[in-house]
Parts: structure tokens; sequence; C-alpha cells
């Protein structure tokens, strides 16, 4: 379907031991750059005392923007067999990290790549693959500021409130499907004193 992607439903944590060493399996769902960031920021803090915190992310809607993170392992042996797993279920909007606690025995490239894919792999089948479309985030209110009208018509068109205005007759902030967006739009025009807006500024 036109504007859908897959991902996975919540987020998720294994542990994947291999010759003493232990890796931290870690999926996580992320949004946009910005919950991206914060999360890998997060991980970062969270496990500060670690070996190394691989990585690797998809995101957009075929999961055009892509990278992966070996953190100090050598070349392509933690962060491309993380991203690799990401791939071979075309998931997107996905973070996955693999924390590791060294044991005391050295892997060897060959054993780094199983150990991080496996790690990877595990952390995303603790997960359920679901279906999103894309999202755009607007802002609507009702300009006799009867704001129960809003509510009504979130029922009624299906759309998320995100944030009710600060003040009575204010903008919600909403979110709805970005591809029914210009519908949604094309809608509010056959109905009296609704004004939406995809510009906050000023609000």
């Amino acid at each position: 379907m036109e504007g859908t992607f897959k991902t996975i439903d919540k987020p998720s944590e294994v542990l994947h031991k291999d010759r003493g060493s232990k890796f931290i399996g870690l999926a996580c769902p992320v949004e946009n750059d910005e919950e991206l960031k914060n999360t890998l920021n997060q991980l970062r803090a969270q496990y500060a005392d670690a070996t190394h915190v691989c990585y690797a992310y998809r995101m957009g809607l075929t999961g055009e923007n892509y990278r992966a993170n070996d953190d100090g392992e050598p070349s392509n042996s933690a962060g491309q067999p993380i991203l690799r797993e990401i791939k071979s279920k075309d998931l997107t909007h996905i973070l996955v990290a693999v924390v590791r606690y060294y044991g005391g025995k050295k892997l060897g490239v060959s054993g780094l790549i199983d150990a991080y894919g496996s790690a990877a792999k595990q952390a995303i089948e603790a997960c359920t693959i679901v279906s999103k479309t894309i999202q755009k985030t607007c802002w609507l209110k009702h300009l006799g500021a009867k704001d129960f009208q809003v509510y009504e018509l979130a029922n009624r068109l299906n759309f998320t409130i995100i944030q009710p205005p600060n003040i009575p007759g204010g903008f919600f902030e909403i979110k709805l499907s970005k591809s029914k967006y210009d519908e949604f739009n094309d809608h509010l025009e056959s109905l009296p004193n609704f004004e939406l807006t995809d510009k906050p500024n000023g609000l």
C-alpha cells in the first residue's frame, strides 16, 4: 500500500553469549531523526562501561537512509552484520544496537560477524513486525472556539490529537496519515469554522 512501511511494534532486549563475551541486542522503533539521535545518546550513556556499542539503522519510507557503525571493532565485523539482519526483514524506522562486554577471549572477525548478527537477529525476532503509514503533523482549530467539535471530528475522520491547545479556542496539534492529508484538507473546506495549518510558527 502506498505510504506504508514495515517496522517493529516496540523495543526489545536480548542476551547472546559467545566464549565469555556478552552481547546485548537491542531493537528500537524510531519515528524520526531526532528520536534516533536521542535513543543513540541514551544507549551510549546507559552502557558507558561496555567494551563496544555497535549499531545500524534504517530510516525513510523505503529504508533509503541507513548507517552501520562498528564502534572500534574490526571494519564491517559488527555494524554490517546488524544492518543485514534489518534489511533481511525489509524493516525501516528502526535502530538495532548490540552492546558487547568483552569476556577475555578473542573471537576473530568471523566470530564477531556471527555474534553481532545473531544478537541483532534475536532482538528483531523478539518484536512483532507491523505495517505503518507515514504520518504528518499539523495544527487544527475551531474558529468558533468550540473545542469539543475538534474531538468529534477526530473520532469521525480518524486522526490523532497529540496536544490540545494551551488556551480555549487555540490550535490542536494533530497527526494523520500523510497520504490522507490533502483529502482531509479538502473535506474541511465543506465544514464551517475549521482552520488547518502545517506551520506551527506563531501559534
